[in-house]
């Protein structure tokens, strides 16, 4: 028996057109709301950098400008996946990055609450995956959203921002969080669909080419993805986060997809038992073809 999938890419508050038509199921990794705090962000991690300010982005342009473009972020957000919704079927998510998450750790109440679980409240089709197994058919699929950065940091100018207590903190984090998602593996029963926010560590699938980013030229995926995709070797992993690089890599016998960014990029993935029957990406066909040869003459490294 074959099953298709229809997969989106980060979103960031755009609805996707649609142009494959025959799919039974429906995945996104993740970034449905918009960003119009991104350069604010990105300025504030320049600061941080240069001068290891702690300084948060919306302390530099003030709470309650930031509060209002957080909440205009949350409704294009759920728009979007009001959409997904109404196709009539299964639409497999994981929050990402920009989806507003509880973020534990900000000195902003506000920031602190759990706004992506109002996003996703009500609509019948959509199915948070997030360090749940669930049963699609003939396969299982497991998610792993919200990372947006190697879980440790994996660079000089990264370790200096923290402490030695905090780095010890992010370390036992991560194994905490390598040991949850690997008990799912340990889990599975049939081939399994991995859906990630992030893209595998150090492919080149993850590496950073908007000169606009203070991390321009870096590796920037997921250590967690890497390190399941080499234990487990499971068919397929889906993710995005990394929006230059839409295309397909193989580590082992795992196939690799980054999903893409915006509202023009569509994949068709079908499956049939433990096999890839069809994979196709949909964008300007000369700039794949192009992007798609320098994926597949990237030299992989074990980490």
């Amino acid at each position: 028996m074959t099953k298709k999938f229809l997969i989106v890419g980060d979103l960031h508050g755009n609805k996707p057109w649609i142009y494959f038509k025959d799919f039974d199921a429906i995945i996104a990794p993740g970034d449905f709301c918009s960003d119009a705090p991104r350069k604010y962000m990105f300025q504030a991690l320049r600061e941080k950098l240069k001068k290891k300010s702690k300084v948060e982005w919306y302390d530099m342009i003030g709470r309650k400008k930031a509060k209002k473009m957080i909440e205009k972020s949350l409704l294009d957000g759920r728009k979007v996946l009001e959409y997904l919704n109404s196709f009539g079927v299964p639409v497999y998510v994981v929050p990402g990055n920009w989806d507003w998450t509880a973020d534990k750790n900000s000195e902003w109440d506000f920031l602190r609450q759990d706004h992506y679980r109002e996003l996703t409240k009500a609509l019948p089709n959509i199915v948070d995956v997030h360090c749940k197994i669930l049963d699609a058919e003939d396969y299982q699929i497991i998610g792993y959203g919200k990372c947006f950065a190697p879980e440790y940091p994996q660079y000089e100018e990264d370790l200096k921002l923290f402490s030695r207590k905090e780095l010890k903190r992010k370390r036992e984090n991560y194994k905490r969080i390598l040991n949850k998602i690997s008990a799912l593996f340990e889990k599975a029963s049939k081939p399994v669909i991995f859906l990630s926010h992030n893209v595998p560590f150090n492919t080149p699938l993850d590496k950073i080419t908007n000169k606009d980013s203070p991390r321009y030229g870096y590796h920037y995926g997921s250590l967690v993805v890497r390190k399941i995709i080499e234990k487990y070797q499971l068919l397929v992993c889906i993710g995005g986060h990394i929006h230059e690089n839409f295309g397909k890599y193989r580590i082992g016998k795992t196939i690799c997809i980054n999903s893409g960014y915006g509202a023009d990029v569509n994949t068709f993935l079908e499956l049939s038992g433990n096999k890839v029957k069809k994979l196709e990406f949909y964008r300007n066909a000369k700039k794949r073809a192009q992007l798609q040869k320098k994926l597949d003459n990237f030299p992989i490294k074990k980490i």
